[in-house]
């Protein structure tokens, strides 16, 4: 597994001072830029489908530690199982252990009204599913309105239409878990309203992130911070 820092990440998830960054993971690059992307781009985009329960295109091969997995319209399903392992990997070689409470990032459409909690907890069960016993998904947070998804929102509009839906232990710490990193605005404003009723998030895991150029392999877990966001500040 390669990793590609861009900031320091946290070294460890154990109940400690709050630091004045949120260090993030993500596990797989997407360019959208057609002269931009490589072969490899191709199988990021169906990796990500898949994880969606959407329609993925022909065969990628997907790199889960030391093995490279094919994907196929037929094993679509076995996507979140692969990256949970992905996970569990980069968390025990980076030395980020539980006791930790696993909290997925709400979607656009999950609200207080929503019957159901968000299709993102699937990815928070296939980490903890993955052998980490002391980690346990809390399902905390909705959104009290839609996020309309054809506009950019501010962390502030974020944090303000954030909800708790229940009271969680708060002796432990936090860690967020989303699908796709496209801006730092949903991860801070999460973090943000868990920190007010009493949580520690210590990082954040996203499937993926939407760069603009290649970089590097598209499958390199990029690690990177993003400033806290503070409320009236």
């Amino acid at each position: 597994m390669q990793t590609y820092q861009t900031a320091p990440a946290t070294r460890s998830s154990k109940k400690s001072p709050e630091s004045t960054s949120l260090p993030v993971a993500c596990f797989s690059t997407y360019v959208a830029e057609p002269s931009q992307q490589a072969a490899r781009h191709r199988d990021v985009r169906n990796f990500l489908l898949a994880l969606s329960g959407e329609q993925v295109s022909g065969t990628s091969a997907i790199p889960v530690g030391h093995d490279e997995r094919t994907l196929t319209t037929m094993n679509a399903n076995d996507s979140i199982d692969w990256f949970g392992e992905m996970v569990v990997q980069y968390l025990d070689s980076s030395q980020i252990l539980p006791p930790f409470g696993l909290v997925p990032v709400p979607t656009p459409q999950t609200t207080l009204a929503s019957s159901a909690g968000p299709w993102t907890s699937l990815l928070a069960i296939s980490i903890a599913s993955n052998g980490l016993e002391d980690a346990s998904v809390l399902d905390l947070l909705r959104w009290q309105e839609p996020i309309p998804e054809q506009r950019c929102h501010t962390v502030a509009e974020l944090y303000e239409n954030l909800a708790v839906i229940r009271p969680f232990p708060t002796d432990r710490a936090i860690v967020l878990v989303d699908y796709l990193f496209t801006t730092s605005t949903m991860l801070r404003a999460c973090a943000a309203r868990l920190k007010r009723h009493g949580a520690n998030v210590v990082l954040g895991l996203c499937a993926g992130r939407t760069a603009k150029e290649a970089s590097y392999d598209p499958f390199t877990v990029v690690t990177g911070a993003l400033e806290r966001y503070i409320p009236g500040h």
